[in-house]
């Protein structure tokens, strides 16, 4: 097993029923995952009073997935949150309970065809364990990825640099067995990084990225991987830095 497959944290949004049948939720090979069960509330809202008010919907729900993954034969641990920073309940939960990734599940329908996946790519990622777990989870089947790169800045020799790491990722994942007319790679200068990324993204079923700050080891959501799970219903799956 991959370790970034190891153990993953799965955020739930208990506030309405969830029926998990994003892209990612039915790729993952899930063997141990950490099931987040959130319920987002207001500012001023005191969580003790949300917990007394909603308390008992959310256990049934969180319940019910729970049963799901384990009718699959996956070990599940729980955690009930009543937050209003859905995003820090994830880095304090991952952290907590050991987690190797992150799934947040979308709300996004699996599609009819084949899947294509945009996998965002930035130089100080763990590049490696990004690629031995999209070999894992994409090796057997007709997945199409798009390796994606994207910088402000209009620097020729960065440029040049770039361009050098996608071929040789996209090398890489055909060396595995996931062979190149399944990947695609592009490296933008256009507009800012993050509008470049929300721009690709709505043309792909599913996201695959690298952690925020891999040196920190407290944070996994940065800006982008907020974004991504605030302003689009795509899968996406954040591996953390294999250390």
């Amino acid at each position: 097993m991959v370790k970034s497959l190891d153990r993953i944290l799965i955020p739930i949004d208990v506030s309405e029923p969830s029926s998990l049948d994003g892209t990612l939720i039915k790729t993952l090979p899930l063997t141990n995952a950490v099931l987040l069960g959130y319920w987002q509330i207001p500012d001023q809202t005191q969580s003790e009073q949300a917990r007394d008010q909603f308390e008992a919907k959310a256990k049934q729900r969180l319940q019910a997935v729970t049963d799901r993954f384990t009718d699959q034969g996956v070990e599940s641990q729980t955690r009930l949150v009543f937050t209003n920073d859905r995003n820090q309940s994830i880095d304090t939960a991952t952290n907590e309970y050991g987690c190797h990734s992150v799934l947040i599940p979308g709300t996004e329908s699996p599609p009819s065809g084949v899947a294509r996946g945009i996998v965002l790519i930035k130089p100080d990622a763990d590049l490696d364990q990004i690629v031995t777990t999209l070999e894992a989870l994409f090796v057997e089947s007709d997945v199409e990825l798009y390796l994606f790169y994207t910088a402000e800045s209009k620097d020729e020799h960065l440029y040049d640099a770039t361009e050098y790491m996608l071929r040789g990722l996209a090398d890489r994942l055909n060396e595995l067995g996931i062979s190149r007319d399944r990947v695609e790679w592009e490296q933008s200068t256009e507009g800012r990084p993050i509008e470049s990324i929300l721009s690709h993204v709505v043309d792909f079923d599913f996201v695959v990225m690298g952690e925020s700050t891999p040196t920190l080891r407290t944070r996994i959501f940065g800006t982008v991987q907020s974004k991504l799970a605030t302003e689009t219903e795509k899968p996406l799956l954040i591996i953390r830095t294999n250390n």
